[in-house]
C-alpha cells in the first residue's frame, strides 16, 4: 500500500480517481490546486503524487517544477493526469519538468492502476535522483513552460470567443423568434378585433342594403303611380286648381325629385354593396391564425389585400395592376395577405412624392410569380443584403419595428416559396414572391 497525493481541482474527477485507488488498497490525500498539494507534500511527504495540469492558484507543471526543486521532495514520482493538455509539445515538457508519466484523463483503471505499479516498483528498484537543471536548460524549461502556457491560453480565448459568438447567435436568433411569436399573436388579436367589427357592421349592413333595394322599387311603383295621376288630372281641361297643382308641382320640383330618386338610390345601393365587399374582405384577411391550407388563387389574394391597403395608397401612389392567367396554388392565403400587405405597404413608403405601384402576377413552369414594384427612392446594396434580417430597418425610430420583410420571407420559405428584391437607387424597388404550384410542392 502506498500513500498516493491526489491533485484535481474537479470534484467529480477527484472523487472518481480516490475511489479507485482506495479500492486498489492506497492511501489517499487530496488536493484541490498545486500550492495546496506543495503544502500537504511538504508537511508529509507521499510515495506518489497524480496530478491535473489545469488548475487554479498553481498548476501542475509548476508543481512539478517546485517538487523537484525541493531537496525533500525531488525523488516522489510525478504523473501528470490531464484532458487538456494533451498536445506532444505539452507531454513533453511535463517530462522535462520531472514527471514520470503523462497520462491523458479519463483513462481505463487498469491502464492507471498499471502505470501507478510500475512507478512504484521503478521506485522501490532504485532512489532516484532529482535532476539538477543548469541555469540554462532551467530558462529553457520556463520558456517552453511559457510557450505551452500561451499556446493553451490562445486556444481557450478561442474556443471561448466561438462560444461567446455562438451564444450571441443564439440570443439574436431566440430574440427573432420571440418578436415573431409576439407579432403574429398581436395580428391574431388584431384578426379577432377586425372580424368581431366586421360582423358588427355587416349585419346593418344587410338591413340598410334590403331597405335600400326595397325602396327603390317602392319609388318606382310612386313613378307609376304619379304619372297615371298626372295624366288623369290633365285629362280633366276644366277642373279647379289645375293651375295652383302646376304650380306647387315645380316649386317642389317634384319632376327633379322623381327623376333623381332613382339615381340616388342607385348610388346608395352601389356604396352598401362597396362596404359589404370591404368588410368581407377585411373578415376574410383577418383570419391570419387560420393553419389550414386551401386551394386560392393569387390574383383574388391581391385584390382583396388591395381593397385593405388602399387607404394607404391611393394618396401617394398610382396602382397598376398586371395580373395574368395564372394556377392556382395550395396556401395559406390569410399568411399571404399579411406577406402583400407589407410588400404594398412598403411600396408606399418607400416613395417621397407621387409615384406608380405596379402589382403583376405571372406563372413559370411550376411556379406562380407576383411582383411589387414601386417608384420610389430604392436601396443601395448594402441594405438589400439586409433586408430580411430581423430588426433590421431604415426606418426612423418608432415608424418601423423591422420585423414585416422578416415575417414576410419567414412565411414565404414556409409555403416552400422563395422572396428576392431588386432596386436601384433612385428608381425603385421591386420585391419578387415565387411560390409553388400543387405538383411541385407535393414533391417537395
Amino acid at each position: 500500500m502506498a500513500k498516493i497525493l491526489i491533485v484535481e481541482d474537479e470534484l467529480v474527477s477527484r472523487s472518481m480517481l480516490e475511489l479507485i485507488l482506495q479500492q486498489a488498497g492506497h492511501d489517499v490525500v487530496c488536493a484541490v490546486n498545486g500550492s495546496e498539494a506543495l503544502a500537504a507534500a511538504q508537511q508529509q511527504c507521499p510515495d506518489l503524487i497524480i496530478t491535473d495540469v489545469m488548475m487554479p492558484v498553481m498548476d501542475g507543471f509548476e508543481l512539478c517544477r517546485q517538487c523537484k526543486a525541493d531537496q525533500t521532495l525531488q525523488q516522489v514520482p510525478i504523473i501528470l493526469y490531464s484532458s487538456d493538455y494533451t498536445e506532444q509539445q505539452e507531454q513533453k515538457l511535463g517530462l522535462e519538468l520531472g514527471a514520470c508519466r503523462y497520462l491523458v484523463k479519463p483513462s481505463p483503471p487498469q491502464l492507471l492502476l498499471g502505470a501507478i505499479n510500475e512507478v512504484l516498483t521503478e521506485q522501490q528498484r532504485s532512489s532516484l535522483s532529482g535532476k539538477e537543471h543548469p541555469l540554462d536548460e532551467e530558462m529553457k524549461l520556463l520558456r517552453n513552460y511559457n510557450e505551452v502556457l500561451f499556446n493553451k491560453l490562445e486556444a481557450k480565448m478561442q474556443e471561448l470567443q466561438k462560444t461567446i459568438d455562438e451564444q450571441k447567435k443564439y440570443e439574436e436568433s431566440m430574440k427573432a423568434m420571440q418578436a415573431q411569436i409576439i407579432q403574429q399573436e398581436k395580428m391574431a388579436s388584431i384578426g379577432q378585433l377586425a372580424a368581431g367589427v366586421a360582423h358588427e357592421i355587416n349585419n346593418p349592413m344587410g338591413f340598410i342594403t334590403s331597405n335600400l333595394t326595397s325602396l327603390g322599387k317602392f319609388a318606382e311603383r310612386l313613378d307609376t303611380y304619379i304619372a297615371a295621376l298626372q295624366g288623369s288630372i290633365y285629362a280633366c281641361s276644366n277642373h279647379t286648381g289645375l293651375d295652383e297643382l302646376d304650380q306647387l308641382r315645380q316649386k317642389l320640383k317634384v319632376d327633379y325629385i322623381i327623376s333623381d330618386l332613382n339615381e340616388l338610390i342607385k348610388e346608395s345601393l352601389d356604396g352598401a354593396n362597396r362596404v359589404r365587399r370591404i368588410v368581407q374582405d377585411l373578415k376574410s384577411f383577418s383570419r391570419v391564425d387560420q393553419a389550414e391550407e386551401t386551394h386560392a388563387n393569387l390574383n383574388e389574394c391581391l385584390e382583396t389585400t388591395i381593397n385593405i391597403a388602399w387607404n394607404e395608397l391611393k394618396y401617394i401612389s398610382t396602382l397598376e395592376r398586371d395580373f395574368g392567367d395564372i394556377p392556382q396554388v395550395v396556401c395559406n392565403p390569410q399568411q399571404l395577405n399579411q406577406v402583400f400587405l407589407n410588400l404594398l405597404v412598403n411600396a408606399a413608403q418607400a416613395m417621397d412624392k407621387s409615384g406608380t405601384i405596379t402589382v403583376k402576377t405571372w406563372s413559370e413552369p411550376a411556379w406562380v410569380c407576383v411582383s411589387v414594384a414601386d417608384t420610389g427612392k430604392g436601396m443601395p446594396e448594402e441594405v438589400q443584403k439586409r433586408v430580411f434580417e430581423p430588426f433590421y430597418t431604415t426606418k426612423p425610430a418608432g415608424k418601423g419595428t423591422g420585423l414585416g420583410l422578416s415575417i414576410s420571407a419567414d412565411i414565404v420559405r414556409k409555403h416552400h416559396g422563395e422572396i428576392t428584391v431588386t432596386s436601384e437607387t433612385g428608381k425603385g424597388t421591386t420585391f419578387t414572391v415565387r411560390l409553388p404550384v400543387e405538383e411541385e410542392k407535393s414533391k417537395s
